[in-house]
Parts: structure tokens; C-alpha cells; sequence
């Protein structure tokens, strides 16, 4: 099982050319690293996972539990764990209080060490089984699920990096305080009742445990080991870390698709024609040290198949980059089939939506929907709720599932039915299940809601049935969100020329609400004119099942009818007042190439420069593809460095990028409490922006 260390991240992509239509629904700069370790949600697994004591085959034939290590982690689920005991095969089921790990996230590494992804679960001990034929064996309260978990997990010790703390259950309020290990956060804010936010206090390396405190009671939520500091470069994202240089520079070379080091790597500093210049060993790594070697560097790796790197003023003397391999046949690579993987399993959730009613005992009619019209009809859909916005679910009325409900009574009723059942099918893990009514046009398709009704803190396993999910439709969807683009940059080359906002309601750990009927996003609007509010309709209130809710709210400028480039947008979060319209302000520039033109040949000095008006962002990630379209350099900058050298490599015995047409993109993004010199690569999700731009360029390599 190759587990990637950045969880939720997109599959690499470049997109590049002139159309580049839905390029703003992208994100060609995340990578998802298979590094063949365990996902950061719940740190490393570490404890025996070496070969401590011989296999002597002496009691592996019986069936034992004896631990699970680590024994707790996010009530999420999606962290790393490794079963101890005896009799172990991949023909097991194994459950964590009754829940399947699914078979596709179990490895066996010998009979008395299964390591398995565990499934989301109810805060609180639960007992871990597991069944090999005719045997099954337990190990009551042998795992217990944490009510909160740390994004990120993992920072610098140098502190200053900016987490949320999600809870589930939880009650977060102004004043409470967080405190890890011990020593306090800072720059706390309550988001929701089940999301803080704060900067991480600096410590020495160590994996510590978070504690919540309650202003009002002196009661503490505790996430035993939840954050892990490190003191080189983060050791599952890469990237930066170490303290300042000063007289050496410790470089790992690691392949972005297998995880694995990639030796005989070139590695220099500076220019070509400097001192400081190697090839990496068999694991990946070379030190270079000398008096000089003092402040911020120019940090390059390269090897024939694969995309070049280079950190640009980089000053840590740690410095992990992932080589991204080509996928050419002449490299050995893009070509045959994939072997099958092991099987995954969706779940189902059924209910009723009931509507309140002269009839206590049987369903009563949708009398808070208008009346339909001419080529109407009154109809209701089901949903679970996202991930996250650009993390969409499998179908809802897939497997014979009953997603689309219509006001019909059956007819002989069935005994006890109080609503109009329902039946979807959702990805496994803990989320919230909702239903919209309202009006459909039986000819245009076109659906307007009126009434929502919701069932929260749904938890479902891989292949498992949750049933009696009843929801009350009570909730009127009679507010709007008003919302207003202001001190937008200066046009780019191409563009843009559109205006969008989309909107959704963020619950915390059980996901988001976006709302997509008919094909057709309920809560997105696109205009060619920013002048006045845009407003999004059909809203719901804040209030009872949704008291805990915050909407997310995302405003940008694009280019086109599908979100292409160049693009300017920002996101905000948290959002609670809707009474008076919403301003999205303070855009970053989009990037403007002023060396070379548009279409012009490299300078001479092989120096890309660009420009951009508004803030200074956090971060610039700058991605060319060469003339023969395979990536070739990948260049990750401070937010307020505006150029990017491409030397030419061959004096090393590497090939130069290849000549003809290359297109070269700069992201700019801006990312609270960003610090360059601890960059990982987990920041490349784009669920860690708060404002992102980008525009892309063409030009000539001879």
C-alpha cells in the first residue's frame, strides 16, 4: 500500500495553451506525492514496524489482538495504524467498532503486523476486530477517536504556523484557549462552535499533545500527540526547514511519484558555474558545506526524466524537493496497464423527509413548497455533504438508490411511515445528509429550492447500510448573501473578462454543503459586469441544525465562460453576519511576463521576469513545459521575488530544456501565517489559500 503523504491533494497536471479552458478548476501546481508512507493526519507510524525480533513462526497460526499502534486519532479517520498480534493475512476483515477498513487500505507486512487506514468514527473508546475464516477475535476499547484533530499537523520549531483546531461535538467559544504541549497558541479565533484557529507557540522537536480549554467551565478537549514539530524539513511534505544557512546545505532528492530517492541526481547552488555542485548518493542526498555558505540560496535539482527543481532564496540549510519523473516511453515510463488494486466499498444512508402535518402518523403534504404551476411539479433531492468544495461525491442515485423524492403518497402505505423515504449512495466517513424541495420545471429541468431539511453527524462504513436518517424539511431557504468585488487588480494580457462567486456552508468536520441540482450549482453566479451586489438566493439561516454552520465564500476574476486563465480570486471563511453584503477586497495582481514577450525568445541572461500590482503574496510557483511538452522546471519562490532563472544545465551533463514553443505559468498565492524558509509541500493545496493568481506565458527556447 503506497499511502501519499499529502492527503486530499490533486494528481499533477500541467495546463498549459491558449484555450486552457477550466483551468481555474485546477490545481497544476498541487502534486500528490505516493511516497509510500503513512498520510499526515495522524502523524508517523513508527513503533515496530522494524524487523526487532526474528519470526520464528512460533504461535502465528492463532488469531490474536494483542494492540493497535498508535491507539487513538481523529474521529475523521483517514490516519495510519498497525495492528499487532498473530495470524495476520489480507484475506481479514478488520473493524473499528463495527466499521470496515476498507480492503484497498490494509497492508500486511508479516503474520503479526497488519497496517490499516482506520475509518471515521464516534468520538470515544471503541473495540478493533478482526475475522480470518471461521475465526474473528477482539480487542474491546482498543482504539479511541479523538473529538478534535490539528490541520496541520506537523509545523517548524519555530512555531508561527498557522492550524485549525476541528472538533466534533464541540463548543468552541471566544476566550477558550489552546495550548500545545504547554505552551499557548496565539492569535486565537473562534471560527465556529467546531473550528478555532491560532499560530502555533515555538518548541523543540517533538510531537506534543493539543488541549482545548473552555473559558466558561475549565473543561479540556485534549488531542493526545496530534502536532509534531520538526527541526529539518517536513519530514512527510518536504520542502524547507533546518534554521538559516550558515556554512551548510543538506539536499534530499526524492522521486514525487514513488517516494523513492532518486540517485545520481545533480545538485547545485547558484549558478552552473559554481563551487557547489554534485550528484546525490543512493539515498538521495548530498551535504555541501564551506565558510561561505552563509544566507539565502539558489537551490537546483536535476536529472534526464524528470522536471526540474530549483527553490529560489531559500535560507534553510534542510532542503527536501520531490523530483516529478516525465511519463515518456523513452524513460522507460507512460505505457502498459496498471495492476488492479484491492477493492473499495461505497455505504448507503436511507430515510424519510417528513413534513410536519394535521397527520401525526402518516406523511402530510408539502405545504410550505408553493403551489406548482403549469409544467411543475414538486420535487425534493438528497445529499451527503462534501469534503470539501472541489472534492465532489460519487453519485447519490447510484446502485438503485432513491435521491429524487416527488409528493406521492404509496399507495398501501407502509405501516409506520411517517415521510417520503429516501436511500443515496455516499463515500464512507462521518458527514451530514441533507434534502432540498421545491419547484422543478418538467420541461426546462430548471429547480428552485424553497425548503431544506438536514441530518447531522451521519457516520457511515465501507459497505455498510445507515438507516432511519429522518429529516425535518423546516428549514426556509428565504435569506441571500449579498456580495461585492472590490479594488480588483489591473487587467492581464487576455483578460479577465468574468465574474464569479460561488458560496457554500462549511460544517466543520462533517464536511461542506454545496448545492449542485440538475447539473446545475445552486450557489454560483457569473457575470460579465461587476457592477452592484451579486446575490445569492434561497439561502438558509444560520440557525438550529445549522447554528454551528459558516459560509465559505469564494470571489475571483476570470477569463471566459469555464474559469480559465488568467484568473484573480479570493476565498473567506467562517462568515456568520450575512445582513449586510460581503466585500471581497485586497486581490493580488495577476502576473505579467516582462522578460521575455510574450512569444519571445529566452533572454539572454535566461532570467524569466514578471510583474503583478496589489499585495505582495506569500509564495510564487512558477511551471514551464519544454518544446517537446514534457514538464521541464518547477521554480518555488518568496512572494516578493518577481524572477526566475533557467540556466542552461548542459555543462553539467543535463540535458537543457527542450527547444521549440515553451509555456511558462506563475502562481501567486497568499497564505496566512506563511513562512518561505519552512515551505512545505502540503501548501501547494489550494484549501490552504486565502487569496491565489496566475497567468501564463509563452516563449522560445533555441
Amino acid at each position: 500500500m503506497r499511502r501519499s503523504t499529502i492527503g486530499g491533494l490533486l494528481v499533477l497536471a500541467m495546463v498549459f495553451g491558449g484555450g486552457c479552458d477550466g483551468c481555474g478548476r485546477t490545481n497544476p501546481i498541487a502534486m500528490d506525492l505516493d511516497l509510500g508512507l503513512p498520510p499526515p493526519d495522524g502523524g508517523p507510524v513508527t513503533e515496530d514496524l522494524g524487523p526487532m525480533f526474528p519470526d520464528t513462526g512460533i504461535g502465528m497460526g492463532e488469531l490474536l489482538i494483542t494492540r493497535v499502534v498508535p491507539d487513538h486519532g481523529p474521529y475523521r479517520g483517514g490516519n495510519t495504524v498497525v495492528l499487532r498480534g498473530s495470524g495476520f493475512s489480507l484475506d481479514a476483515v478488520v473493524t473499528f467498532a463495527g466499521r470496515m477498513v476498507q480492503p484497498a487500505d490494509m497492508e500486511l507486512i508479516d503474520s503479526r503486523r497488519l497496517q490499516v487506514v482506520v475509518p471515521a468514527g464516534e468520538v470515544g473508546p471503541a473495540d478493533v476486530a478482526i475475522t480470518l475464516g471461521d475465526a474473528s477475535v477482539t480487542l474491546p476499547a482498543g482504539y479511541t477517536y479523538d473529538a478534535i484533530y490539528v490541520e496541520p499537523e506537523r509545523g517548524s520549531v519555530a512555531g508561527g504556523t498557522f492550524v485549525s483546531i476541528v472538533g466534533s461535538g464541540t463548543n468552541f467559544t471566544t476566550g477558550d484557549t489552546v495550548t500545545f504541549g504547554r505552551s499557548a497558541c496565539t492569535e486565537i479565533a473562534v471560527v465556529s462552535p467546531t473550528r478555532i484557529t491560532c499560530k502555533t507557540p515555538p518548541l523543540s522537536a517533538s510531537t506534543v499533545d493539543v488541549t482545548v480549554t473552555h473559558t466558561a467551565d475549565g473543561s479540556t478537549l485534549v488531542a493526545p500527540d496530534a502536532y509534531t514539530y520538526y527541526d529539518t524539513s517536513d519530514p512527510f511534505g518536504g520542502g524547507l526547514g533546518g534554521g538559516p544557512v550558515n556554512g551548510s546545505v543538506n539536499v534530499t532528492v526524492l522521486n514525487a511519484t514513488t517516494g523513492d530517492p532518486v540517485d545520481g541526481a545533480t545538485v547545485f547552488l547558484g549558478n552552473v558555474g559554481g563551487p557547489y555542485v554534485g550528484d546525490t548518493d543512493v539515498g538521495g542526498r548530498i551535504t555541501f558545506s564551506g565558510a561561505d555558505l552563509m544566507g539565502a540560496q539558489v537551490v537546483t535539482g536535476s536529472k534526464f526524466c524528470f522536471e526540474k527543481t530549483t527553490f529560489v532564496a531559500a535560507d534553510a540549510s534542510d532542503v527536501t524537493m520531490f523530483l516529478v519523473p516525465w511519463t515518456d516511453p523513452m524513460c522507460g515510463m507512460g505505457s502498459g496497464t496498471p495492476p488492479p488494486g484491492r477493492g473499495r466499498s461505497g455505504s448507503f444512508i436511507s430515510g424519510s423527509l417528513i413534513w410536519r402535518g394535521p397527520s401525526e402518523f402518516s406523511p402530510n403534504p408539502w405545504l410550505n413548497i408553493p403551489p406548482a404551476r403549469a409544467n411543475e411539479i414538486k420535487v425534493a433531492y438528497v445529499y451527503a455533504t462534501q469534503p470539501s468544495v472541489d472534492v465532489t461525491n460519487p453519485d447519490p442515485a447510484s446502485g438503485g438508490a432513491i435521491q429524487r423524492v416527488l409528493e406521492e403518497i404509496a399507495d398501501p402505505l407502509p405501516a409506520d411511515e411517517r415521510g417520503y423515504p429516501y436511500r443515496i449512495f455516499v463515500r464512507p466517513g462521518g458527514m451530514a445528509v441533507y434534502a432540498l424541495s421545491g419547484l422543478e420545471n418538467t420541461t426546462t429541468g430548471e429547480f428552485i429550492p424553497y425548503v431544506m431539511g438536514i441530518a447531522r453527524n451521519v457516520l457511515a462504513g465501507p459497505g455498510e447500510e445507515i438507516v432511519d436518517q429522518d429529516m425535518i424539511m423546516n428549514i426556509t431557504l428565504d435569506r441571500s448573501v449579498d456580495v461585492v468585488m472590490t479594488e480588483l487588480p489591473a487587467s492581464a494580457r487576455s483578460g479577465p473578462n468574468r465574474y464569479k462567486v460561488r458560496a457554500a456552508v462549511d460544517l466543520g468536520g462533517e464536511g461542506v454543503i454545496v448545492r449542485v441540482v440538475n447539473g446545475v450549482e445552486i450557489d454560483t453566479l457569473r457575470r460579465r459586469s461587476n457592477d452592484g451586489p451579486f446575490r445569492l438566493v434561497s439561502q438558509p439561516a444560520l440557525f438550529d441544525a445549522l447554528s454551528d454552520g459558516r459560509y465559505r465564500v469564494e470571489a475571483g476574476w476570470f477569463t471566459g465562460d469555464y474559469d480559465s486563465l488568467p484568473y484573480t480570486q479570493i476565498v473567506r471563511t467562517g462568515i456568520v453576519g450575512v445582513d449586510r453584503p460581503i466585500a471581497m477586497n485586497g486581490f493580488l495582481g495577476i502576473p505579467t511576463a516582462t522578460s521575455p514577450e510574450y512569444g519571445a525568445p529566452l533572454p539572454a541572461d535566461r532570467i524569466l521576469r514578471w510583474t503583478a500590482d496589489g499585495p505582495t503574496p506569500s509564495l510564487h510557483v512558477l511551471l514551464m513545459s519544454g518544446g517537446d511538452g514534457n514538464p521541464a522546471w518547477r521554480q518555488f519562490l518568496p512572494g516578493d521575488v518577481y524572477e526566475a532563472p533557467i540556466p542552461d544545465t548542459t555543462p553539467l551533463g543535463v540535458a537543457d530544456i527542450a527547444t521549440g514553443d515553451i509555456v511558462w505559468q506563475v502562481y501567486a498565492v497568499t497564505i496566512p501565517g506563511f513562512d518561505f524558509d519552512t515551505f512545505s509541500y502540503a501548501y501547494l493545496s489550494d484549501r490552504y489559500w486565502e487569496k491565489s493568481a496566475v497567468d501564463f506565458f509563452t516563449a522560445q527556447a533555441n
